[in-house]
């Protein structure tokens, strides 16, 4: 046997010895950690989940405040508006959700009107008497048709909550309330008269209504500039400044005039009145209105550029020979 080999040997024989008492050694203590954890803790911790109460199920969901838009939504608008081709966002207001009922609804304007004009918003909060919805669910006449149009009219609770959501100032699902909108003033349309006032914006060339409106030389016209604004009256409507000029895009260093303030029977307007014998005979005429809300660095302007050419030529006269 030569060294390497008896080397070899001793370092086996060591281990072989050793292991004679590692093992049972070994197999002692695991038998004893077996056993101790095999024996019960003694006063265990108590389970928080003892005393719970998995019988029947006897939970409900909390219903919402009937007089929330939540409520409202979930009881009203859902149940008796939300329907196939109505207001399920086919057209607005759209009640499909909770929160695209609030912002079609609250201070948004409306569509239809009556023949006064007297409402601005489908909902005005604070205030039942000028929200559109109210009108449109209580009454029905040739001017507008009572809603729901299924005919499935509110009960007069239902209707009660609506009231008294709006009386609250109509918070929204966080019970936030609204801001009043502050957008740009709104352009309404224009008419021309003759010096009786009688209309003549309606004779216009080749009987095109969006062609320009006939005028006689040498004869005095008055046009009337019709806007409105979310938050500014009419009467304290800003620069309401028209120009004139003889090319439909260009009205740099275009002769200008200014419109007046007037309240005829009730109906705001600003007039501006001047006489065709400043312009050229049997030449067009286009005009462009500029007004401001007094809240807004840039006036707003119609027809602008950007508009298609027909509301050029609509804001236009031809001054007959």
């Amino acid at each position: 046997m030569n060294p390497m080999q008896r080397t070899y040997k001793n370092i086996s024989d060591s281990i072989s010895s050793i292991g004679k008492f590692f093992w049972p050694a070994l197999a002692v203590v695991a038998f004893a950690m077996f056993i101790f954890a095999c024996k019960p803790i003694e006063n265990p911790p108590a389970n928080p989940y003892d005393n719970v109460d998995y019988g029947n199920d006897t939970n409900s969901i909390p219903q919402p405040d009937p007089n929330s838009i939540i409520g409202i939504h979930e009881n009203i608008l859902k149940v008796k508006c939300n329907n196939p081709g109505c207001h399920d966002g086919t057209f607005e207001p759209d009640f499909r959700t909770i929160q695209s009922a609030y912002s079609t609804l609250v201070y948004h304007r409306i569509v239809k009107n009556d023949s006064f004009g007297n409402y601005t918003f489908r909902v005005t909060p604070h205030d039942t008497s000028t929200s559109m919805i109210i009108r449109r669910l209580t009454r029905d006449d040739a001017q507008l048709q009572r809603m729901p149009a299924t005919g499935a009219y509110l009960t007069s609770s239902e209707l009660q909550n609506i009231i008294n959501w709006i009386n609250a100032g109509c918070p929204d699902m966080f019970g936030e309330l609204p801001v009043l909108p502050n957008g740009e003033p709104v352009f309404l349309g224009t008419l021309a008269f003759d010096s009786a006032f009688s209309r003549i914006d309606t004779n216009r060339v080749n009987d095109d209504p969006i062609n320009s409106f006939i005028a006689d030389f040498n004869t005095q016209v008055q046009l009337v500039f019709l806007t409105s604004d979310d938050s500014t009256s009419v009467q304290n409507m800003q620069v309401n400044t028209i120009k004139f000029s003889y090319d439909m895009n260009d009205f740099t260093g275009a002769a200008t005039q200014q419109a007046f303030y007037m309240n005829l029977g009730g109906f705001e307007l600003h007039l501006a009145t001047f006489n065709t014998n400043v312009f050229l005979s049997d030449s067009t005429v286009y005009f462009r209105y500029y007004f401001n809300d007094g809240d807004h660095p840039a006036d707003s302007e119609f027809p602008t550029d950007a508009m298609f050419e027909g509301y050029k030529t609509y804001s236009s006269m031809y001054i007959k020979p």
